[in-house]
This record gives structure tokens, sequence and C-alpha cells, in this order.
């Protein structure tokens, strides 16, 4: 099934992250209330999103979100789009999203190396152990992270967190079509209110 999102700006900064869906038809709730069970599922779903317009570029249920997320980069650009940054959390410190020519803003893992890896990976390393994390967070704009978490929120309050097909090909196809549903109704509602300034859903 081809599960196309809006069509992304020529030029932006992405946001990636992971979430989970339940597998289970009850989902938080019962996990909640009864404790993480051997029944207790989910599918990990990755989400790069555009930080500037809130729209999901794209939505994929991986076991490798770096792989996932240096893909959807590689797409854009051959699609002539410009990546001007990448936002994401310490998962996402590796050599390939380096490797896309792209600024990363990603904090380092405790045990990153200066003197191995990528050339500009080595470089983030010491910049971020020269500024420390709270002044490198604040010259990065790594706060903007957020937005993902918030995204990650509005789309479970409004489809759910959990999957009701029980096959896996089903389940994945309904978590990317939750992600889908949700760019749609941004994109359209952006459309219709996005001339007006200050207003951006």
């Amino acid at each position: 099934m081809n599960i196309k999102f809006p069509e992304a700006n020529d030029q932006l900064e992405v946001i990636a992250d992971a979430t989970g869906i339940s597998t289970n038809k009850g989902g938080q709730y019962i996990i909640a209330k009864w404790g993480k069970t051997k029944d207790s599922k989910f599918l990990k779903i990755e989400i790069v999103i555009d930080k500037d317009q809130f729209n999901v570029i794209n939505a994929e249920v991986t076991s490798n979100e770096v792989e996932t997320a240096v893909k959807t980069v590689k797409d854009l650009q051959d699609k002539g789009k410009k990546v001007k940054k990448f936002y994401g959390d310490k998962a996402y410190d590796a050599n390939e999203v380096y490797k896309t020519g792209v600024e990363v803003v990603v904090p380092p893992r405790k045990n990153a190396s200066t003197r191995r890896g990528h050339p500009a990976r080595r470089k983030a390393v010491r910049e971020f152990k020269r500024l420390g994390y709270n002044r490198w967070r604040e010259e990065k704009g790594y706060g903007v992270r957020w937005r993902i978490e918030s995204l990650f929120s509005a789309v479970k309050r409004t489809f759910g967190e959990s999957v009701r097909a029980t096959s896996f090909l089903g389940q994945v196809v309904e978590a990317k079509l939750k992600f889908w549903a949700y760019a749609w109704m941004v994109h359209l509602a952006n459309s219709l209110v996005g001339r007006a300034p200050g207003i951006r859903v």
C-alpha cells in the first residue's frame, strides 16, 4: 500500500524520533491498570517532521531508526530538497546521519570519541564537550524537539494509541495511517489559514 504524505518544502529543518503504538486493543490503559505483561506489545514507528510547518514528512515502522531517518533525508535530497538541519536524540548519534551532509543537532553519547568516526561527528562531539549540555542546547536550539513529542501526543489523542488489526502487515499499515491522516489534516488546515500572520496549526 502506497501511503503518500504531503509534499515537503524546498528548504526545511527536520526532527526525527520514534514512538510506540500498542498492538493491544486496551493500549496504555490496561498496562497502567494491570501492569506490563508478556502480552504487552508495541510497534516502534519513526516519524520525521518539518520543524517549522509541523508537517509529517514520513512515518515508518522500523527496528532501526537511524537507517530509516537517513533514508528519509536522502530521499528528500534526491528530490532536490535542501535539508538544512537534523534534530534528534542520542539514538541518532551515528556516522550515517553525519554522512548526509546536513547540520546535525544531536547530543553525543557519553562514550562518543573525538578521534574516530566521521569528521563532522568528531567536531560536533568536541563542541558539545566544550560548551556543556545546557549551553549547547541553547545555542543549537535543541529545545525544538518538544514539537515532535507534541505531535505524538496529538496523533494518539485523535486516533488512539493502539491498533485494531490482528495481522502484522495490517498493524503496520494502520499505525502509518494514523500519522498520514494527521499529516493531511495539518497540511489542509495550514493551506487554509496559513496566510494569516501568526496562525499556524
